[in-house]
């Protein structure tokens, strides 16, 4: 008789116990995109033009100066535990800008809000509202006008810290006759961006003031329901790798010649070709959808586009944008498939993944093109002018794609700065040699490193300095896995921690998890400050450089390539992180260390807390990193199968299916089985290498008559 049942559980950091229960008596017995919104409980506070009352912001009555950087500054720490919601009474905020830096929560968010729609009215001759690396901000029911020089709204990451999860709702941009920028700003790697029934008009100062302007790596905005009218300058305009960014049912109106210009593009600027400052490239996934274009006046600079692209100067490393005649007749005239191979190949513009559909057009010339400007440098100009492409998008109605959580992890998406970034750069100057990555210090010099296990690129530290790279994430879930390979060579100098992953669940303060590998190649985690070594996860052999190149691939060198997985449960009522390496040169996690709650800075907060950044540092040691992955959710654990058992000698081999390839597994034994499971005698610990699984065990002779054992998973 074989009788089988099992019994799984997991609750919070309680490994998975699995109980498989063997009578060695002849008989075997098997067992064993939301809206702007705020919470219902935020604290609320007042501020006006100039203070009231006793001008602590308690009340109407009361109301704080909208400048009093005490008040604010307050703020902060009230965001530690709910949603703040600041009331701005009516009244002409014209004494000063509002100028946040490293303000916000990641889970509550501060409202810049007005008391009566429309009723505050910002107008000073400075710019008026500046986030700097600020994060979960809603401006609502405002008005910006006036002589501000520069920008209305301006949202930018400060170093390290994103610019990100703002909300820009009901809010009007009227006249800004002197903003030479934008009425907003999104730079430099802002991202999760939300600008919502708002109204543009008369945004004039020439042809670099634009309405939205995004450029230099942004990600994820989504305007909509807004009304656009009258830019001297392309209304919305995303530039250089920005990208997933929606425009949506909304309504865009040139009224004069003056104002003829793209409603909606996606521009390019390599005016040299000099240093990375001429390596701009093309995002590819928007959506432009459901909204009206109209021209009413013709003879404007143009082209009368929905969608634009365009690239002014120099080709982009690796692309092909500046077109020889023969080039542009052939994209002109060819059909629609070859126009949409053309722009794969030489542009990096991926036409399935730009979705056009809903619009309407009055006036326009064309539905989308593309237009080349020479800067009067570039190599190779013998053609500029605009080519119609109206037929590329994909017009089936299919929304974008979403956002995935990281990009890039891989380091082989085509196009790199081909030279490190110079201090001349001042716009988007924490940009890495690969796309999608930050890094520090400025200008960094990262490297390039023949990738791991299929892939063509890996990126390398300098062994004579310290650094860092980091992404700013699409925060998958407060559960969550990453995975990523790292070597490091023998080629160091100093001890002390040599390379470090990390991942922020809150930037403002710095908290995050971070583990690492020292220079004896021990594997720990930070606590605070203090890094405790896990000598569970097994220990780096580093890797030898011996031939003339830097890329571990010559003859004599030695490669060790390791696999790590860091596994976050912040939804557990201990939020913790579980950590999984692997030997080397082998994608097998056969170490392990479980339920780990040691943080730098606070805890996340149970079921609220999310990963926002990740980051790879090295200290003055050749670390190289491919293969970074971020995906939602606790990767599962499958319940294996004892498909039989046998006695050979005093062997006992049991097999069966249904393992997790890289899991640990013990066979442990008891003389009871009332005796708790805790007090089990531990035979053997093995590895699953695949899904069948063989394991041998010795029983010990002479010995009792009956004795139980089982598998614990873990």
């Amino acid at each position: 008789m074989k009788t089988f049942c099992w019994k799984a559980a997991r609750n919070g950091p309680t490994p998975l116990k699995l109980i498989l229960i063997l009578f060695l008596l002849g008989t075997f017995i098997f067992c064993g995109r939301s809206a702007c919104g705020v919470g219902a409980n935020a604290l609320n506070y007042w501020v006006a033009p100039a203070a009231a009352g006793m001008g602590d912001g308690s009340s109407s009555a009361n109301a704080a100066s909208y400048l009093n950087w005490t008040f604010w500054t307050g703020l902060q720490s009230q965001l530690n535990t709910s949603d703040v919601w600041v009331n701005f009474l009516n009244g002409a905020y014209n004494g000063g800008s509002l100028n946040f830096t490293n303000m916000g929560n990641p889970i509550h968010q501060l409202t810049l809000a007005a008391v009566s729609t429309y009723g505050p009215v910002f107008s000073p001759s400075a710019n008026i509202v500046q986030l700097y690396g600020c994060q979960n901000f809603q401006l609502n029911g405002l008005v910006f006008n006036g002589p501000t020089p520069y920008w209305g709204v301006y949202c930018i990451p400060n170093g390290f810290n994103p610019c990100r999860n703002i909300c820009i709702n009901t809010c009007q941009f009227l006249n800004l006759t002197n903003a030479y920028y934008a009425a907003i700003g999104l730079l430099n790697g802002a991202r999760d961006i939300q600008v919502l029934n708002c109204t543009f008009t008369n945004i004039t100062n020439g042809g670099h003031a634009h309405m939205i302007y995004a450029p230099h790596d942004i990600v994820d905005v989504a305007v909509s329901n807004c009304v656009f009218q009258d830019c001297l300058a392309d209304y919305v305009r995303f530039r250089d790798d920005s990208e997933y960014c929606v425009v949506e049912n909304s309504t865009f109106i040139s009224t004069t010649s003056a104002t003829g210009w793209p409603f909606v593009s996606a521009e390019l600027y390599n005016e040299t070709n000099a240093d990375a400052a001429g390596d701009e490239f093309f995002g590819t996934y928007f959506q432009v959808s459901s909204n009206s274009f109209i021209y009413k006046a013709s003879g404007g600079s143009g082209p009368y586009s929905g969608l634009h692209f365009s690239d002014t100067g120099w080709s982009p490393y690796t692309y092909d944008c500046n077109l020889t005649p023969s080039q542009e007749s052939q994209l002109s005239s060819g059909s629609t498939s070859f126009q949409q191979s053309f722009l794969q190949t030489n542009m990096g513009i991926t036409s399935s993944d730009i979705k056009m559909f809903g619009n309407t057009y009055s006036g326009a010339n064309y539905h989308m093109d593309y237009q080349y400007v020479w800067d009067g440098t570039s190599s190779n100009y013998t053609w500029q002018g605009t080519i119609g492409l109206n037929n590329v998008a994909d017009s089936s109605g299919t929304p974008m794609a979403p956002v995935p959580p990281l990009r890039n992890g891989d380091f082989d998406r085509q196009g790199f700065l081909a030279t490190p970034l110079t201090s001349t750069v001042g716009a988007k100057d924490y940009q890495c040699y690969f796309r999608d990555w930050m890094c520090s210090p400025k200008y960094t010099d990262i490297l390039w490193q023949q990738g791991f296990d299929g892939t063509a690129n890996a990126l390398r530290f300098d062994a004579a300095k310290s650094q860092y790279v980091y992404q700013w994430i699409s925060s998958p879930s407060p559960n969550w896995t990453m995975d990523f390979l790292f070597a490091i060579g023998s080629g160091f100098s100093g001890t002390g921690v040599k390379f470090a992953a990390e991942v922020y669940h809150n930037e403002i303060t710095g908290s995050k998890v971070a583990v690492g590998v020292n220079n004896l190649g021990q594997f720990g985690i930070y606590n605070g400050g203090t890094f405790t070594v896990l000598p569970e996860l097994g220990t780096v052999s580093f890797s030898v450089n011996s031939g003339a190149s830097t890329n571990y691939t010559d003859f004599g060198d030695t490669l060790n390539v390791y696999h790590m997985r860091l596994v976050g449960n912040y939804s557990a009522p201990t939020p913790q992180v579980d950590i999984y390496t692997s030997d080397a040169n082998s994608l097998v996690l056969d170490h392990q260390s479980l339920s780990q709650t040691s943080w730098v800075g606070s805890s996340p907060v149970s079921g609220q807390s999310f990963p926002g950044t990740v980051a790879f540092y090295n200290y003055t040691a050749p670390v190289m990193v491919d293969q970074v992955s971020m995906t939602e959710g606790i990767p599962p654990i499958t319940v294996p199968l004892v498909s039989g058992a046998m006695m050979q000698g005093n062997n006992l081999i049991m097999t069966g299916t249904n393992g997790t390839a890289g899991a640990l597994f013990y066979v442990i034994s008891s003389k009871s089985l009332s005796m708790p499971l805790g007090n089990w005698t531990r035979l053997s610990t093995n590895t699953f290498t695949g899904s069948s699984f063989s394991v041998t065990n010795v029983v010990a002779s002479p010995g009792p008559l009956q004795r139980f054992y089982t598998l614990e998973v873990q």
